[in-house]
Order: structure tokens, then sequence, then C-alpha cells
């Protein structure tokens, strides 16, 4: 069995011309890896949540933008520019909530301009094949920044824990999450391999069962001692003792510090606030949207019914056109988290201020 961390969720091909990603639906009982080569597979891959984790989805824009531009017969630069433009507006909007999408798109666009404005006076084909490079080149360098950032984000988080600690955690934030190791799940991988032994509490994570499908999954195979829970059992397991840290990751972050992540999370800090115990949100610094002033500006993702009634189960488990109310995010408040954990360091969460540019 190959370990979690011998394989990327998201790669784009040597050729630029394909999106590999690990079907994170079918786990944790199929692994099987998709080539994706259109926008419109792209963007159904992101919002099937074949391909999850807010800076996961990122690079998946970054990369099928790129793929297809790479595979796009321009006619001249007119043409081009039109179907860039297409492209990067429709995969824009595939998961509204989840601001890295918008981050990378919106630098993949600054990189184009850049390019064509280095290119102006090259002959079109020369100039489309340039343009070509530089997109490719970029958005390999915005997998590579976040590798890098997951680490320091696992190192800050590993500052926190000490041998056989509890934690808590949440959803899915790990190495299938991003582009490597993780970020609440990255100070755990790290405790792991320097001996601390972390036992891990992970909440099943209803209606899509993140917590139990991956998270489980990938600590698993990276021999984390973990335990399964279905999310209302998280007040148990912190009112007997067996919980020393919550860590979550998020995926919008308000200029306040207010955090949006996987519905529920909300949940665990308020009772974790109850019990005394410290709750970290962990996610790369360009998670935080300072245009977003407190998390009531965040535009909630709401997802379809089946989700909760039919979703991995044999047979419906609610009546026939039952209301259905399913959100895919919660916004949890500053005031109830420790801090905010990031590349950059641990913050409090209301000095987030001091990120800004």
């Amino acid at each position: 069995m190959r370990n979690i961390l011998e394989y990327d969720s998201v790669e784009l091909s040597p050729n630029g011309r394909d999106v590999i990603i690990l079907d994170q639906s079918l786990l944790p009982n199929q692994e099987k890896f998709l080539h994706l080569t259109s926008a419109e597979q792209v963007f159904y891959a992101i919002t099937l949540l074949k391909v999850r984790g807010a800076p996961a989805i990122g690079i998946a824009g970054a990369f099928g933008l790129a793929m297809c531009m790479n595979r796009f017969r321009a006619r001249n630069l007119q043409s081009f520019d039109k179907e860039f433009l297409r492209v990067k507006r429709y995969l824009y909007i595939s998961r509204p909530t989840a601001v890295s999408l918008m981050w990378t798109l919106d630098r993949m666009e600054r990189c184009y301009y850049e390019a064509l404005e280095e290119t102006k006076d090259m002959a079109a084909d020369a100039a489309i094949k340039q343009i070509k490079e530089r997109l490719t080149a970029e958005a390999r360098a915005i997998k590579l920044e976040d590798v890098q950032k997951c680490l320091a984000i696992s190192e800050a988080g590993f500052s926190l824990l000490k041998p056989g600690i509890g934690i808590l955690t949440y959803c899915n934030a790990g190495h299938l999450a991003v582009s490597r190791y993780g970020t609440a799940l990255g100070p755990i991988y790290m405790a792991q391999q320097k001996g601390l032994m972390p036992k891990v509490y992970s909440c099943e994570t209803r209606p899509m069962l993140q917590g139990s499908r991956l998270t489980s999954y990938e600590l698993t195979k990276a021999g984390v001692d973990v335990t399964l829970i279905c999310d209302n059992m998280a007040s148990d397991v912190m009112s007997r003792g067996k919980i020393d840290i919550v860590f979550f990751g998020c995926d919008r972050i308000a200029a306040n510090g207010d955090v949006a992540n996987k519905v529920g999370s909300s949940m665990l800090a308020i009772l974790a606030k109850h019990y005394g115990i410290p709750c970290y949100s962990l996610g790369p610094s360009n998670t935080i949207d300072f245009k977003t002033k407190t998390g009531n500006d965040i535009v909630i993702e709401e997802r379809p019914a089946f989700e909760v009634t039919d979703q991995y189960f044999d047979k419906p488990v609610a009546p026939k056109g039952i209301k259905v109310y399913n959100p895919a995010f919660d916004v949890t408040p500053a005031e109830l988290l420790t801090g905010i954990i990031t590349e950059k360091g641990i913050f409090s969460p209301h000095e987030l201020s001091k990120l800004n540019g």
C-alpha cells in the first residue's frame, strides 16, 4: 500500500495538456486518477467534488486554465484572448465560497496580460506560443508555492503539539485538499514523523462524509492513530478529556477574522470554547479576503438536496420531496477561535490586518 504522500491529488501533465486528479468522490473504496482535457471537465470535477479543498481547487483552476489554453488552436491573438477570458470566467463560478480559486485565476489573468504586453511586437504565432509557456509556468509556480506554504503552516501548527496529544479535526484539510501535506492535517503528519504519536479524532462530516471517507483514509495510510466519530459525538469526546486541541481548515477568512469552513466547523468552535479547548483554523494567507469585512458578507454555497437524502445510501433516508437545507459552509465568528495559522505564523483572529499587503 502506497503512502498517501507518494502522489498528489492535483497535477499537470508534463506537456501541460492534461489536468490529472485523484477522484476523491470514489474514496476510500477506489483510487482512480482522471485526465481532464476540457474546461467543462475541470468545472464539473470541482462542482461534483472530484477535486476539493480550497487550495486544491485553486490549483486545479490554474492548471485547468493553462491546460485549456495549451489545447486551444488560436487563429489570432483576438480569438486567443476571447477564449482565455471565457475559460477564466467559467471556472471562476465553479465554487463561489472558496476564495483560493478566485485568487489563483486572477493571478493567472495578471500573468496573461503581462505576457501579452511582453509579446506585443512579436508575430502572432510566436506570441501565442510564448504566452502559453508563461501560463503553464505560472500555474506550476502556484502549486510549488502552495507546497511551501503547507510546510510552513505545518511547522507553525506543530509548535503547539506535545507527545500523545489528542486532536479533533473536521472535514478534510489534509494532503488530498492541497498541493501536498495539508493545512489542518499537516502538523499531524509532522508530529507523526517526529515521534509525538498524536491521537486524532476525525468527525465524519455529514453529508458528504469528507472526514470519514477522506481524512480517516489518508491518516490511516500514513500510519496515524485515528478514531472516527459521528459529528454529534464531538461534545462527548471533549467532555471526557480526550481532546487537547481542535484543528480545522478554512475556505475563506474575512478581514475581521471570521472563518468560513465546512458546515459544522462553528459547532466545534462553540463546543471547544465551552470546554476550554484551544481551537485553530489553518490555511494559506491567500485565503484571507480583505475585501470581505465580516463573515456576514461571505456568499455561502448551497448544495443539492440529494446529498443529504440519498448520497452514500442504498435507499433514500428521508421522505420523497422533503424540503432540505444544505449549506456547504458555515461561518465561525472570530471570537470563538484561539488563533489562525498561516504560512506566516500564528495570529489571533483580530491581528490579521498585519498580513494585509
